[in-house]
C-alpha cells in the first residue's frame, strides 16, 4: 500500500495495509491514554483547590485575617496554566483522533492501494514505522 502525505504528496512510504492499520491504532491508544492523563491531572488540581477553599472557609474569622492567601489574579494565572491549556490541549487530541479515527474506517471499509494521510498523523505513521514500536 501506499501511504501519501496530504501536504507534500511527493513523501511518500510504502507498507502493508495491515501494517498500516496496527500503526494507527497504536497511535489512537497513545492519544487516548494521553487525554486521561491530562484529565486526571486536571482532576488532581481541582480537588486540591476544592479542598484548599474548604479548609479556608472553616477558619475562623481571625484566623482567615492572618492567613496568607494568594491574591486573585494568581489564582486565575494558576488556573489558565492548570486547567485551561490543558482542555485545549485535550480538543487538539480529539481532534487529531477525529482524523485518526476517519482513516481508520476509511482503510477498514475500501480496501485500496493508496491512502492520503494529513501531515501530522503521516509524521507520527513515519515515525512509529522507523522506531518499529507499534506493536499492540
Amino acid at each position: 500500500m501506499i501511504v501519501q502525505d496530504e501536504l507534500n504528496q511527493n513523501v511518500i512510504m510504502h507498507m502493508a495495509e495491515t501494517e498500516l492499520l496496527e500503526i494507527l491504532h497504536f497511535i489512537r491508544t497513545k492519544k487516548e491514554q494521553e487525554i486521561d492523563k491530562i484529565k486526571s491531572k486536571i482532576n488532581k488540581y481541582v480537588q486540591k483547590k476544592n479542598a484548599e477553599e474548604t479548609f479556608y472557609q472553616s477558619l475562623s474569622p481571625m484566623r482567615k485575617l492572618f492567613t496568607g492567601r494568594s491574591p486573585s489574579h494568581h489564582q486565575a494565572v494558576e488556573y489558565i496554566a492548570h486547567v485551561k491549556e490543558p482542555l485545549q490541549q485535550i480538543e487538539r487530541l480529539k481532534q487529531g483522533l477525529f482524523e485518526l479515527n476517519h482513516s481508520i474506517r476509511s482503510l477498514q471499509e475500501e480496501h485500496r492501494e493508496e491512502i492520503t494521510l494529513s501531515t501530522s498523523i503521516f509524521r507520527e505513521v513515519r515515525n512509529n514505522h522507523r522506531m518499529g514500536n507499534f506493536s499492540s
